[in-house]
C-alpha cells in the first residue's frame, strides 16, 4: 500500500508540472476530450473512420507535434538534479528528450487506441500507430536539433536576411510561441474534421437540429484557437513596452486584434461561405457569439490574474454564449455586459504587466 501511495504521489507531482508548463494547453485538452467523449457516448456526433477522415486528421496530428518540438528547454536545472548519478549529460537530455517527444505525441497515440477498438479494417490502425512511430522519432529529432542550435554560441558571423516590416516582426515575436502554434493546430483540425463529418452528408443537414449543432462546435472550435493568445500576452517583452516603446492600452488592443484576425481570417472565411449555405440566419447568429467571445478572450488576456483562472472564467463565457445562442437572438444582448466590464477592468490592469 505504501508503495502504492508512492506511485501515486509521484504521478500527481509529474502532472502538476506538466500543468505548470502548458496549463491553459493540458487543460483544454482535457475539456475538449471530455465533450468528446460525451458526444459520442450519447450519439450527439458520430464520427466514421475511413482514409479521407485518417488523410485530414493524421497530417494535423504531425504538425500538432512538430510545432511543440520547436520549444527550447533549459536543461541545466537537469543536469544538477541528477548530477550524483551515474549517468553523463548526454544520457540525462536524450532521456528528457525522448519523454517530452512522447508528451507532444500522446494525442496521436491515443487516436491510435480509438482507432483500435472502433474502426472494423485493422489496417487503419497499423498506419495510425506506424504514424505515431514516426511522429515520436521525428519529435524527438526535432528537439534534440532545436536545443542544440539553440544552445550553439554565436560565432560572429553577419548574415544577411531579408528585410520584413518592424510592426509585422515584432508582432511575430511576441504573439507566435509553440503554445499558441498548438491551439491553432487544433483549431484546425477540429474545424476540418467537423466541416468534412456534417458536411459529406447533406440530408443530414436539413434538420435544423444539426445545423443548430454545426454552428454551435464551430462556435467553441473558434473559441479554443483564440485562447492561445493568453499565452502570448505573458511572453510579450513588457519592460521594452514600458520604457523604449510606450504604447496605450488601444495599441495593444488593436494589434492584438489585427494578429488574431490575420491568423484565423482564412479560417473564418471558409466558415461564412460554408454556413451560408447550410443557414445563413443561424450563421448571422454564430457570427455575433464568435466576435463577442474573439473580444472577451482579448480583454480577458490583458487582466492581471493567473493562467488557470483565466481558462476558467473563459469556459464560463464559452459555455454562457453557447447556451444564449441556442435560444432567440435578443438574449446576445446580455453578452455586451460582460466584453464591457472586461474591457475596463483590463483598461486599468494592462500598465501593470511592466511590474511583472
Amino acid at each position: 500500500m505504501i508503495v502504492v501511495l508512492f506511485w501515486i504521489k509521484i504521478i500527481f507531482n509529474r502532472f502538476m508540472i506538466l500543468l505548470r508548463a502548458s496549463p491553459l494547453i493540458i487543460v483544454w485538452i482535457f475539456i475538449v476530450a471530455a465533450a468528446f467523449v460525451y458526444a459520442v457516448y450519447n450519439r450527439y456526433l458520430s464520427i466514421s473512420l475511413d482514409s479521407l477522415t485518417l488523410l485530414i486528421i493524421i497530417p494535423l496530428f504531425l504538425v500538432f507535434s512538430i510545432l511543440k518540438s520547436l520549444k527550447v528547454y533549459d536543461l541545466i536545472p537537469l543536469f544538477i538534479k541528477y548530477s550524483k548519478s551515474r549517468l553523463n549529460n548526454k544520457i540525462i537530455a536524450a532521456r528528457f528528450f525522448v519523454k517530452q517527444a512522447f508528451l507532444n505525441n500522446l494525442l496521436l497515440f491515443i487516436f491510435s487506441v480509438i482507432i483500435y477498438f472502433s474502426a472494423m479494417n485493422n489496417v487503419y490502425f497499423f498506419i495510425t500507430l506506424g504514424s505515431a512511430l514516426f511522429s515520436l522519432i521525428l519529435s524527438y529529432i526535432t528537439i534534440k536539433l532545436n536545443n542544440k542550435y539553440a544552445n550553439r554560441k554565436s560565432t560572429g558571423v553577419t548574415v544577411k536576411k531579408p528585410k520584413i516590416n518592424t510592426l509585422v516582426k515584432s508582432a511575430l515575436y511576441d504573439y507566435i510561441n509553440p503554445d499558441f502554434l498548438s491551439m491553432f493546430i487544433v483549431c484546425i483540425a477540429a474545424f476540418f474534421v467537423i466541416i468534412f463529418e456534417f458536411t459529406k452528408d447533406m440530408e443530414f443537414l436539413y434538420e435544423t437540429h444539426n445545423q443548430l449543432l454545426f454552428f454551435m462546435i464551430m462556435t467553441v472550435i473558434f473559441s479554443i484557437g483564440f485562447i492561445g493568445i493568453i499565452e502570448s500576452i505573458y511572453r510579450i517583452n513588457w519592460k521594452f513596452q514600458a520604457i523604449l516603446s510606450p504604447n496605450n492600452f488601444k495599441y495593444h488592443i488593436k494589434r492584438t486584434m489585427i494578429f488574431l484576425a490575420g491568423v484565423y481570417g482564412w479560417l473564418f472565411a471558409i466558415f461564412i461561405v460554408i454556413g451560408i449555405l447550410i443557414n445563413p440566419v443561424l450563421l448571422i447568429k454564430h457570427l455575433l457569439c464568435i466576435l463577442t467571445i474573439f473580444l472577451f478572450t482579448i480583454c480577458l488576456a490583458f487582466t492581471i490574474s493567473g493562467r488557470i483562472s483565466k481558462l476558467i472564467v473563459n469556459s464560463i463565457m464559452i459555455t454562457l454564449t453557447v447556451y444564449l445562442g441556442i435560444l432567440p437572438a435578443g438574449f446576445l444582448v446580455i453578452l455586451i455586459i460582460p466584453v464591457i466590464i472586461l474591457w475596463l477592468k483590463a483598461r486599468n490592469e494592462y500598465r501593470q504587466w511592466s511590474f511583472l
